[in-house]
């Protein structure tokens, strides 16, 4: 059974907060699991440079940005808080078809503001090979996926969440439930209107991720429709 599950949305603010809570989750429950692939968990100690010349490399600066603090906290850790246990539960790959995703979510977001026929079965094709995640028990579970934590909700029957930001899904973790299965097929026209809106007028036109998102909770055309769905 998880101790504690944390969301984060993936922005600037909400990594910064997570950042400062840490040593309290560490102090209370001693193991803590990060939304980090394993193998740059397991240089980040000895070889700090490396793992984060690896993260950059593999998903960007964009990445290292969120989550290239790391390295110097768990160094801080080993020594301040001894007895805590590290795990990182995603891989290399899962990062690299994450970026894959983005890509094509942003070509089809092109596509179709330049009026060129966009096949719906499309917008769902870059999650086909979605992989379920699995995260070791006993742990604070972080979790910086919108879908992922719906996913947990239904398989591990939790209710408390601690939010380090907004607990509002962005229209491409929308498609993700859709594809999951988690999120009725019935919703799909609306959330691709969504996620267009989304990348090309929020995210391209914004300075960084968090003020992305900012915009997008601030939406009230896109709040009354996640009030809409089934979630």
């Amino acid at each position: 059974m998880m101790q504690l599950v944390i969301f984060i949305p993936r922005t600037e603010s909400s990594l910064s907060l997570l950042r400062n809570a840490l040593p309290m989750f560490i102090k209370r429950f001693g193991k803590v699991a990060l939304p980090l692939p394993k193998e740059f968990c397991s240089i980040a100690v000895a070889n700090p440079g490396n793992a984060v010349e690896m993260l950059r490399e593999v998903v960007g600066e964009a990445f290292v940005r969120l989550w290239g603090w790391i390295p110097e906290f768990f160094r801080e850790a080993m020594v301040e808080y001894p007895f805590a246990y590290f795990d990182c539960y995603y891989d290399m790959d899962r990062l690299r078809r994450s970026i894959d995703t983005s890509i094509e979510i942003a070509r089809l977001v092109l596509r179709y503001r330049l009026g060129a026929k966009v096949d719906l079965n499309d917008w769902l094709a870059p999650f086909s090979s979605i992989e379920v995640v699995r995260v070791p028990d006993d742990y604070v579970v972080i979790i910086d996926d919108y879908a992922v934590l719906r996913f947990f909700e239904k398989t591990h029957g939790f209710r408390d969440v601690v939010a380090l930001g907004p607990l509002v899904p962005t229209p491409i973790e929308l498609l993700e439930l859709i594809a999951l299965g988690i999120l009725s097929r019935e919703y799909l026209m609306g959330v691709i209107e969504h996620v267009v809106r989304y990348v090309g007028d929020y995210v391209v036109l914004s300075r960084d991720l968090t003020e992305a998102l900012l915009r997008l909770i601030n939406d009230r055309d896109y709040l009354s429709f996640i009030h809409s769905l089934d979630l």
